[in-house]
């Protein structure tokens, strides 16, 4: 799949076949992240798998995400904030945009290997921190729901639904990006 043909066509996919993930498929998965870019190279991310439904079941208690608990796999992004500050400022947070810049490859390639995910950022970090024993200095940033799924014309989500095949809503080229000032379209 072209580059930019996988960034157009990926979508976030929140209903899951029941159907495990191959482990060789997890590590090309992984291994796309460990080639993500970051602040002075640090890599300061750090990724959980787990497929356990118990532990699954324990990281969405206030938001009742139903999608969470029905992966067949989950992938938990956490980050070491003391990689990045070795180097820079203790205030300085580039390992959440690190981790993010990880987080996008993983997307990609889960997308690029057939299977779907959704990048989640409601959820209880202090739950999956007691239920994966994350120590107290790594920061837990997001869980990555990721399987097999089918599509079926439309994807639901929260604020009702939209349409596989139709391009995904997303604003005018002429409102993101500039030249020389903010304002003036590029």
């Amino acid at each position: 799949m072209e580059t930019l043909e996988c960034i157009k066509t990926r979508r976030s996919i929140r209903k899951f076949l029941d159907k495990e993930v191959p482990q060789e498929v997890i590590r090309k998965v992984l291994e796309a992240a460990r080639w993500a870019p970051s602040g002075g190279n640090r890599q300061p991310w750090r990724f959980i798998l787990t497929q356990d439904p118990e532990k699954i079941k324990m990281f969405d208690p206030y938001f009742h995400q139903p999608w969470v608990e029905e992966a067949p796999a989950v992938l938990v992004a956490c980050a070491n904030p003391h990689d990045t500050w070795a180097t820079y400022d203790e205030r300085d947070d580039c390992f959440v945009l690190d981790t993010a810049a990880a987080i996008q490859n993983i997307l990609l390639a889960i997308h690029e290997l057939g299977l779907g995910a959704v990048w989640i950022l409601s959820f209880s970090p202090r739950a999956v921190r007691k239920a994966l024993g994350v120590p107290p200095h790594i920061r837990i940033l997001s869980i990555i729901p990721f399987g097999y799924y089918e599509l079926a014309g439309k994807i639901e989500f929260r604020g009702g639904t939209v349409s596989n095949e139709a391009e995904s809503l997303r604003r005018p080229a002429e409102e993101l990006f500039f030249l020389e000032e903010y304002g003036v379209p590029l």
